[in-house]
């Protein structure tokens, strides 16, 4: 298996090294000014996507190639080996910035890393192999320094656009795309490309005799607009391919002047239509996202068991989803416009000023519990989790409320209460009972002889003790029974079981409850 992922990557190294010779053997053919500096160079795009894309090990294509275009042209191995050194590294470091600053592969997804792309990868790292290769070739004897600028400029322009139009091509392409299902969208499609094919004819092969580029603009835009990056990419490159053929037979708007200026101005144009139309492709594309997460969104707020409200900080109602339709009993029609205190109970009058002062300081109220108002006038008791909303700018315009019913956990949590009350009065309960039996039984044992020896004029006295101590061995009995009740007739029977007042000669608990444990 290495030894194949090894040969792969030997037989990926070297197609790269005849890609770039035979683009770089294209971009000199049209060289003016020095027979080793060409207007066009579609070279540096497939530098800057192929270290891009697969990294840098593809440096030694990279330069075989670079060397091998230029020692088969002019110049010598030295001079050659230069001009391949600034190649190599003018396509590293295009694609290391890019990968730093630029989201990488993703440079072309938003329109800001678009805007690093352009900067970094098409302006700035292309002065690297301008600078190294036009030095070499004066420093060689192959230049005047007289010439250095014009051929720097003439390198630059031709590196930099080479990247701005090759480079999105084959990194875009790089990455599969969905391919039309639609009989309708791929018609369309093949109308996008038929149209720029005739655009570009009809503009730089001057059929019709008059400067009609700005007709380039619009099927450009079509493929932003319609179709997505990749589509873009491609019609702009089609329509470079065009344009430079035109302008080299002497044709278009941009043939008249000397050759090199020609191409010159002629690569600053198709420069400009790259940037302005991936500009537009991903700023269409950043829009879909969004629209899409925001769908996503709307999705999921409209059908959330939450009742999510938002507002203006004046406290009107400004949407209003399912959930507190379900929730406060009003439509969104009959909340939204409204204000807010349409669902406050009267009698929570400073809530409402309180909020809304926190909000406008822009805090977030995290889940505190309240009432509100339902439309049939009954009370529900809620959670309410509270932000504000925000500007671009950052000031706040609003504020989203998010409620839940709790009315259910109140009650359970009052259940919960009681029945922990209920446990630690039946463990009292039971407790009582068992320290009181013993000293009751005592003390009504010795009543009872006391009353018998002490005859009938005491014994009258001692009957109304006798009576409460029965009465408080009833209680305990009754006490003691708490414990023959499952939890649920405890709570039901347990105060008329310690009624103190109950006089019957034996407690028993009732007999309705069928759970009831022998």
């Amino acid at each position: 298996m290495a030894e194949l992922r090894k040969r792969l990557a030997l037989w990926q190294l070297a197609l790269l090294t005849l890609a770039y010779f035979a683009a770089g053997k294209f971009g000199l053919a049209l060289a003016v000014v020095n027979a080793s500096v060409s207007p066009v160079w579609p070279p540096t795009g497939i530098a800057f996507a192929s270290f891009l894309l697969l990294g840098p090990r593809v440096w030694p294509a990279i330069f075989v190639g670079a060397f091998l275009v230029n020692v088969t042209t002019t110049g010598s191995v030295a001079t050659s080996i230069g001009i391949a050194i600034g190649n190599t590294l003018e396509g590293r470091l295009g694609a290391d910035l890019v990968q730093l600053f630029a989201n990488g592969r993703g440079v072309f997804n938003r329109a800001r890393d678009v805007f690093k792309f352009v900067v970094l990868g098409g302006l700035f790292s292309t002065t690297v192999s301008a600078t190294i290769g036009v030095s070499s070739l004066t420093l060689g004897g192959y230049a005047h320094w007289r010439e250095y600028p014009a051929i720097w400029f003439t390198w630059w322009l031709g590196d930099a656009v080479g990247a701005l139009i090759v480079g999105p091509v084959l990194v875009l392409w790089s990455v599969r795309g969905g391919v039309p299902r639609s009989l309708a969208r791929r018609l369309e499609g093949v109308g996008l490309f038929a149209t720029v094919v005739a655009v570009g004819a009809l503009v730089f092969f001057g059929f019709v005799g008059q400067p009609l580029t700005f007709l380039c603009v619009p099927p450009l835009v079509w493929a932003a607009f319609r179709f997505g990056r990749r589509e873009t990419a491609a019609a702009i490159a089609i329509l470079s391919g065009l344009a430079i053929g035109g302008t080299v037979r002497g044709l278009g708007p941009f043939a008249d002047g000397p050759p090199n200026e020609a191409l010159l101005l002629l690569q600053a144009f198709l420069g400009t239509m790259a940037v302005m139309s991936i500009l537009i492709a991903a700023v269409v594309a950043e829009r879909k996202r969004d629209e899409a997460a925001l769908a996503h969104l709307a999705s999921i707020v409209e059908f959330s068991d939450d009742a999510i409200v938002s507002g203006t900080l004046e406290g009107v109602v400004t949407s209003w989803n399912a959930g507190a339709e379900r929730l406060y009993g009003y439509s969104a029609a009959e909340a939204v416009g409204r204000p807010i205190s349409i669902i406050i109970p009267p009698d929570h009058p400073n809530e409402l000023l309180r909020v809304l002062a926190r909000l406008k300081r822009g805090e977030h109220i995290q889940p505190y519990e309240t009432a509100r108002l339902r439309k049939d006038g009954t009370r529900v008791q809620v959670s309410l989790a509270i932000s504000p909303l925000r500007s671009p700018s950052g000031a706040v315009i609003g504020a989203s409320a998010i409620g839940r019913d709790i009315t259910e956990k109140k009650r359970a949590d009052s259940a919960l209460r009681e029945a922990a009350t209920l446990r630690s009065v039946t463990s009292l309960a039971v407790a009582a009972a068992h320290e009181i039996n013993n000293p009751l039984t005592v003390v009504s044992g010795e009543l009872q002889l006391l009353s018998r020896e002490v005859g009938a004029r005491w014994g009258s006295r001692l009957a109304p003790m006798l009576e409460a101590l029965e009465r408080i061995r009833e209680v305990v009995m009754r006490m003691n029974q708490i414990t023959r009740l499952v939890p649920a007739e405890r709570q039901r029977h347990l105060p008329e079981m310690l009624d103190l007042g109950k006089s019957s000669g034996r407690a028993e608990p009732p007999d309705d409850d069928p759970e009831r444990t022998p």
